[in-house]
């Protein structure tokens, strides 16, 4: 006797609500009983079933059957079980069919999706209603099925049985990460000698709080490579990431740590990766920042984001100053960068030379990080749906373009 599969319970719902004719249970059963030789009284006893309960079974009346029973009598008309559950089901009110399918995705929901951190965060506002969150996660990803949440993005590194919250709310960044992309479709073609030039030119950026990172993504949007910022999510850790979609490198930043420093430092972070690790990000469409390193890339990139910035040479060259806010600044001009990034470079190899803890030190000198991606219209999932985030996006990337 086979089993009963995830996707066999899909089409036997299908082939349920499509009213496909199935053999009639009452002409197998009949046909036993002429083959056996024996009367129906004689079934019942044979099965332990009673007289009624076995005549709701093959006659397809039964509203709600047994599974123990259900098995003894497929065992009885030496049928499969998928067969017999397709001609029960076939014969089932469509209440009845509505209800499984509610119940299917009832589940797939509970499975795939921590409802009560969503909910805190505003992306859900009824969690007990399952029609009125099933319509939330298609509106919102734009799907005609919600099971389409698993299939969206295939990816081995996280493929898990047991599906923890942490990993529920990583895929539902991810995937709103991507779907968003998917959407915005960069129309421009990724131009890595372009973006090596870009990068050369970012630094000075990082002194214009309110405008530099938005000017700096409408740059990288024209050679080809989209930037989008999703704020943190409960439980994860996950400071950015690099994604291909489409066959175009694509990054995501998020405000985890709500530090000014850590958004710039992380997007020259990805760059590198989108530089230089392409074709092992291939292997997986994705590559996230502060998830476990499988590939060991994150070291690289980390060490040439703080060079990028501020590295060991000019960290040793200030360090005797960092308490002179003057010196410290007027150091920060010279080498064309925002004097929090000064403070970073400081803080950072103060802990990993010296394993002396700095990071709660200097926190007057860092400007509001929301101020840096205010203009870049972060995701807070409160949005009606991705494609509205997609369309505001584009005007932004795409104003005055030529």
């Amino acid at each position: 006797m086979s089993e009963i599969s995830d996707n066999d319970i899909n089409q036997l719902l299908k082939r349920a609500f499509e009213n496909t004719e199935a053999k009639s249970l009452q002409v197998i059963f009949d046909k036993r009983l002429e083959e056996y030789g024996i009367t129906k009284t004689k079934v019942c006893t044979i099965l332990s079933i009673d007289k009624d309960t076995l005549n709701d079974l093959i006659t397809g009346t039964a509203k709600q059957p047994n599974l123990i029973n259900v098995l003894k009598l497929s065992e009885f008309l030496e049928i499969d079980l998928k067969e017999i559950v397709s001609t029960i089901l076939s014969n089932q009110t469509a209440e009845n069919i509505g209800a499984i399918e509610k119940a299917k995705k009832a589940s797939f929901i509970a499975k795939n999706f921590d409802l009560k951190k969503l909910k805190s965060l505003g992306f859900f506002s009824d969690t007990e209603n399952i029609d009125a969150v099933t319509d939330r996660i298609l509106s919102f990803f734009g799907y005609d099925n919600v099971f389409d949440y698993k299939s969206s993005l295939m990816y081995p590194l996280f493929s898990k049985t047991k599906r923890t919250f942490t990993d529920k709310m990583k895929d539902f960044w991810v995937k709103s990460a991507y779907q968003c992309f998917s959407v915005m479709s960069n129309p421009n073609d990724y131009d890595r000698e372009a973006l090596k030039d870009i990068l050369v030119k970012i630094k000075p950026y990082s002194q214009d709080v309110e405008r530099g990172l938005v000017t700096v993504c409408k740059a990288l949007y024209n050679v080809g490579v989209t930037v989008i910022v999703q704020t943190q999510l409960p439980t994860t850790q996950v400071r950015g990431g690099t994604f291909i979609v489409n066959g175009k490198p694509c990054i995501v930043l998020t405000d985890l740590n709500k530090k000014y420093t850590t958004i710039w430092l992380t997007l020259i972070h990805e760059i590198h990766h989108v530089l230089y690790d392409l074709k092992t990000i291939e292997n997986t469409t994705f590559h996230l920042t502060g998830d476990p390193d499988l590939f060991l890339i994150e070291e690289k990139a980390d060490d040439f984001a703080i060079e990028y910035f501020c590295g060991l040479d000019r960290f040793r060259y200030i360090t005797p100053h960092i308490h002179n806010e003057y010196l410290v600044s007027k150091f920060a001009k010279e080498i064309e960068v925002h004097p929090s990034f000064i403070y970073t470079s400081f803080q950072h190899f103060q802990n990993s030379l010296n394993n002396q803890n700095f990071y709660g030190a200097f926190k007057q000198y860092f400007p509001d990080y929301y101020l840096a991606i205010e203009n870049l219209n972060p995701v807070t999932w409160k949005e009606n749906s991705i494609s509205e985030i997609a369309t505001n996006l584009k005007s932004i990337f795409e104003l005055n373009q030529k």
